[in-house]
């Protein structure tokens, strides 16, 4: 792509105006990296070269499982009006013609059924419907309320509702933040994929490895754009063709008492095990489970990130596999379903951050706070809070940050992360440690 073409499409893209959305920020980086110094075009080719072989099968999967994402989520439109989120604390499984839906909401704590009925039925029959839909699912071992009410029984008296189907502008919006929240997520990877370069034994340069990521944030947020006016058009569609003889019951019941802690209970001793090996706190490990999943071994992301400690397969997953099993690929999702595997992925991962990218950082508390930063969104990105120039450099940001109080480098980082998802989630671990370590 020529450089006027991609300066145009950024501000294209930026033209969406939402704050730290990944459009504004990219545009932001690229106008700093064309103010440097260019490739000659020599080394410009043989990257290239180097990046079109590397990079396709993976271009090829994440293209397929998009275009997957979004077929499922204009299928769930049409029925619902609505698309549904797709994130780790929030459990959503749909019956194949995806007029049944169950949601396990951990942060909430509740479980709500909907089911498209006839606009036609009573309010008791539409009740007597969803009801029987319960049952079903309780009686199913495999399905995600199953595993929740394990004695089939919610012990809770449910409230049950019944609403019309709605198509909105507000609904379609929240169908277009999916995919930005989404590409959010995607290009923050990107970055952790740009942060080996900073590690001795890296096979790129920093300047190579900036390149690589820049041309892979460029491609994907070409193929945000797309998404997002055709997450547009596919609503409006929808909407025009929607079936009006249709409604939605649902079944709202609060999960059983002490859930959080009956599912925390089951991996304490998988956390002791690795802080041992991995010389991380337990607490954190719990603190980190809790945080990005609520303890389900089975939470998906839409990034997609995978398992209780939300191990992404291409950079979390990668750098353990490299660095501590020697094995210089990606891990594979089925192995991240497993508990055991999950959290010593996720611990080993917390260690190369502490003891590889972050081991400049002098004070342990001022390094704890940077790792849990650094574990949602690179240790990059950490990096650029404390260097004035914006740079990704880990090593000149540590020595800034050892001037600093360790409650003055989590002030700053709480002011200055590019992305507000990092700092809530900085200031969620950060009290989530003080919980588990009153309690282990």
């Amino acid at each position: 792509m020529k450089l006027c073409d991609l300066f145009f499409t950024l501000l294209f893209c930026s033209s969406l105006a939402l704050a730290n959305d990944p459009f504004d920020e990219l545009d932001s980086e690229m106008k700093q990296f064309e103010s440097q110094t260019e490739f000659d075009s020599e080394e410009l080719d043989a990257f290239q070269a180097y990046l079109l072989s590397r990079e396709k099968a993976y271009q090829l999967w994440q293209d397929q499982y998009l275009k997957e994402f979004d077929q499922f989520q204009q299928d769930v439109i049409k029925q619902w009006g609505r698309a549904e989120p797709i994130k780790a604390g929030y459990d959503v499984e749909f019956s194949e013609n995806k007029k049944l839906k169950s949601v396990i909401d951990y942060e909430n704590e509740q479980v709500k059924v909907e089911l498209i009925v006839n606009k036609k039925l009573s309010q008791a029959e539409a009740e007597k419907a969803i009801k029987k839909q319960v049952e079903r699912l309780l009686a199913d071992k495999q399905s995600n309320i199953a595993k929740v009410f394990a004695d089939n029984t919610t012990n809770e008296q449910a409230i049950i509702k019944v609403s019309e189907v709605e198509f909105s502008e507000s609904n379609k919006q929240k169908s277009k933040d999916i995919i930005t929240q989404q590409t959010q997520s995607q290009v923050q990877q990107i970055d952790k994929k740009a942060d080996r370069a900073l590690l001795s034994d890296s096979l790129l340069s920093e300047k190579e490895a900036t390149r690589l990521a820049r041309q892979e944030k460029t491609e994907l947020l070409k193929s945000s754009h797309t998404r997002l006016k055709n997450s547009d058009k596919s609503y409006v569609d929808a909407q025009q063709n929607a079936n009006n003889d249709t409604k939605i019951v649902s079944y709202t019941v609060k999960l059983p008492k002490n859930s959080l802690q009956t599912r925390a209970s089951k991996y304490v001793q998988f956390a002791e095990a690795e802080s041992r090996v991995n010389h991380i706190s337990a607490p954190l490990i719990m603190a980190i489970m809790h945080s990005e999943s609520a303890f389900n071994p089975n939470a998906k992301s839409a990034v997609p990130a995978y398992g209780l400690m939300q191990i992404v397969p291409r950079t979390a997953g990668h750098d353990v596999n490299k660095l501590v099993r020697n094995i210089d690929k990606p891990m594979q999702v089925d192995e991240l379903y497993i508990p055991e595997v999950n959290i010593e992925t996720g611990s080993a991962y917390l260690n190369i951050l502490d003891k590889r990218y972050l081991k400049r950082i002098s004070d342990d508390q001022s390094r704890l706070y940077c790792t849990i930063a650094a574990y949602n969104t690179g240790a990059g990105n950490v990096a650029r809070v404390f260097n004035k120039d914006s740079s990704r450099n880990i090593n000149k940001a540590a020595k800034e940050i050892n001037k600093l109080s360790a409650d003055e480098v989590y002030q700053q980082l709480l002011a200055r992360l590019p992305y507000d998802e990092t700092k809530h989630y900085l200031k969620r671990v950060n009290a989530r440690i003080a919980l588990y370590q009153s309690s282990l």
